[in-house]
């Protein structure tokens, strides 16, 4: 029978308590602390006596390894615990001395490595220190040498699918700890030299009395190192939103490498959650906000629609509003809409002719017969003469429920957005916008209910949210998520997004401005990043950086509300690049689902790098002059069919 994770964890648990004690001894004993206790649990405890270790954690390195799992739970766990109980109390005037010109008064150790030795600085100070506290500790005991000897070697194979910095990081640990020897031949040369060039600076710190001061200035020699060797990017040479996405790319695959090669633990590199244990003043208040910003974000997650596929899969989708100060782009957004007009000589909106008579003829009025008010009936003298002179007054007919609801769906992962010159399409996500303003406008015009929504699969971002709220929630939330979940943190963190600008019940008056907001940076997102005015109005629009899409739980979603719309003729268009990380077996069939229950389905191609086979009706537009004529013909086909068909039209 196949072991499930909460097997795993009880068994794990009680594996725990039979080794806690001995652990406990040796751990008191080198801290000469007698009243030290060592404890399972996912958050800190306030007790500075108790060493708390996450249970994920070691479930996770279980899983992993195919070690004797008794071995993997000593090792990690005194692993966890060397780290758990070297605490650094951090005194700027002592620790930052040396570096006071520079450091312009900071006093917490992150920003101070931020400045000093660039975004990177962090994660070879934290291998420094963790790997001399190591070396301090287990050397003494050759038994725990041996069990942490073996769990490194067996991930020692996959050092070389690192990426090269991340290669550096795991050497540099190994070359200080001696836990295994290094074939260095087997590494480019660049990788080597900086080994070798980094070492001295490490071995000239004492590991057994650690100085902040020395370690940081070792840091900033060692990242100057990795720079000249080409193993570490020049951010100088980039634009502002450049750096950003470069260092946010790097950091995702130093934490996703680095616990592929060194043992996970809440307290070092490997969770992404670096400097935690440097306690400074408001340390204890920052990780309790941590907290609750990562349950915050949980609960949102498991509070979140429920999306059943055609062939029973299950996935969860995040609906909420665009955040609403997109609006404060409005001016720039109607600037740059109205520039792609130009450019791409797209008409002004204007509902043709040719389609507005069959939307009147549906929306008028009839006069019906047989009420004890209104205007007076053509038929009084009938129902005089039958007695029924109560009811001869006629009123106009109310319009009934709209015959017609249509739900726009956009695009709003990466590969829709233009991100460097030479991009393939980079006008995607601008066509886009562009192709569905003038569906909405269709829609509201001729009095037809409709929704718009962009979808994508990344952090979700909040109603309210700006941007600079966003990256430091996502942040927090992320480095909770690995401390707490491990291997599993990526479930949770990157949802399936479903941001409405506009739903059923909503004016499109109301909501146009922030819709609008989103065309200034769909253009040109490198320029709307690097020139970012941070203030408290600065909407969110990281939120569509480096995202993701999986269309057909979107479809899904927008089916599942256009069967519950009263109306008789519904229309789900999607505009896209169809460039789904989905299935397309699954989106397939949430098509013909949608389909099989009276759902006219448009597909709308933005390029030509996604597959649109898989819907029934479908246009592929290859270059923005096409938009316009290609999108408003294929939609207004099929309203003039659905509305002859409603109005009995030959």
């Amino acid at each position: 029978m196949k072991s499930t994770k909460n097997n795993i964890e009880a068994e794990v648990i009680l594996e725990f308590e039979k080794i806690k004690p001995a652990i406990t001894r040796l751990l008191q004993s080198e801290s000469n602390n007698k009243d030290l206790i060592l404890r399972l649990g996912k958050s800190s405890s306030e007790n500075s006596n108790e060493v708390t270790i996450n249970p994920t954690i070691l479930v996770n390195s279980i899983e992993n390894s195919n070690i004797n799992k008794k071995d993997v739970l000593i090792g990690t766990v005194v692993h966890e615990s060397i780290h758990s109980i070297n605490e650094y109390e951090i005194k700027p005037e002592i620790d930052f001395k040396n570096f006071n010109d520079e450091i312009e008064g900071l006093k917490d150790i992150e920003d101070v490595l931020e400045v000093l030795s660039g975004p990177f600085g962090q994660y070879v100070f934290e291998i420094i220190i963790h790997s001399l506290e190591e070396k301090n500790f287990v050397n003494k005991f050759n038994g725990l040498f041996s069990i942490l000897k073996e769990i490194y070697f067996e991930k020692e194979s996959k050092i070389l699918s690192l990426k090269e910095f991340n290669i550096f990081l795991t050497l540099l640990f190994h070359r200080i700890t001696n836990y295994i020897e290094i074939d260095m031949s087997k590494y480019k040369s660049n990788i080597k030299k900086a080994i070798d060039e980094s070492l001295p600076i490490v071995n000239n710190l004492n590991s057994e009395d650690i100085f902040i001061n020395d370690v940081i200035e070792s840091t900033i020699e060692i990242i100057d190192i990795c720079k000249r060797h080409n193993l570490l990017p020049d951010l100088d040479k980039y634009s502002l939103g450049e750096k950003r996405e470069i260092v946010e790319s790097m950091e995702d695959t130093i934490i996703s490498d680095l616990n592929k090669t060194l043992i996970p633990s809440s307290m070092n590199i490997t969770t992404g959650n670096a400097l935690q244990k440097f306690i400074g003043d408001n340390e204890g208040k920052k990780d309790s906000n941590k907290e609750n910003l990562m349950d915050d974000h949980i609960t949102k997650v498991g509070a979140s629609e429920t999306i059943y596929l055609p062939d029973g899969k299950v996935s969860k989708l995040v609906s909420t509003k665009l955040p609403n100060n997109f609006d404060s782009l409005y001016s720039s957004g109607s600037l740059t809409y109205n520039n792609l007009l130009e450019e791409w000589n797209l008409p002004v909106f204007k509902v043709t002719n040719k389609i507005k008579p069959y939307f009147i003829h549906n929306q008028k009025r009839q006069r019906i017969s047989g009420y004890d008010q209104g205007d007076l009936s053509p038929h009084v003298p009938l129902m005089l003469a039958s007695g029924r002179y109560e009811r001869m007054f006629e009123q106009k007919q109310r319009l009934s429920n709209k015959s017609y609801a249509v739900s726009l769906l956009i695009d709003g992962s990466g590969s829709m957005l233009e991100k460097k010159k030479g991009e393939f399409y980079p006008w995607s996500l601008s066509a886009g916008l562009i192709g569905a303003s003038y569906l909405a406008q269709i829609c509201h015009e001729l009095n037809i209910d409709f929704e718009l929504a962009i979808f994508n699969r990344g952090f979700v971002s909040d109603e309210n949210e700006t941007e600079t709220n966003y990256l430091s929630r996502k942040m927090s939330v992320s480095s909770m998520l690995n401390t707490n979940y491990g291997s599993n943190a990526e479930n949770y963190f990157n949802t399936t997004n479903h941001y409405f600008v506009k739903d059923f019940k909503d004016n499109w008056k109301d909501n146009y401005e922030k819709f609008i907001g989103l065309v200034d940076f769909s253009r040109k997102l490198r320029d709307s990043i690097d020139n970012i005015d941070i203030k408290n109005d600065t909407p969110p629009i990281s939120m569509f950086e480096r995202s993701t899409n999986v269309d057909e739980r979107n479809i899904m979603y927008a089916t599942k509300r256009l069967l519950t719309h009263p109306s008789n003729s519904k229309m789900l268009v999607v505009l896209s690049d169809g460039m789904t990380r989905g299935s397309l077996s699954d989106l397939k069939n949430s098509i013909h689902y949608a389909t099989k229950n009276n759902i006219d389905v448009v597909g709308i191609g933005i390029g030509e790098r996604g597959t649109w086979k898989e819907y029934i009706n479908h246009t592929q537009i290859f270059k923005p002059e096409e938009l316009i004529y290609s999108i408003v013909n294929i939609t207004k086909d099929i309203l003039i069919k659905n509305m002859k068909e409603n109005i009995g039209a030959a």
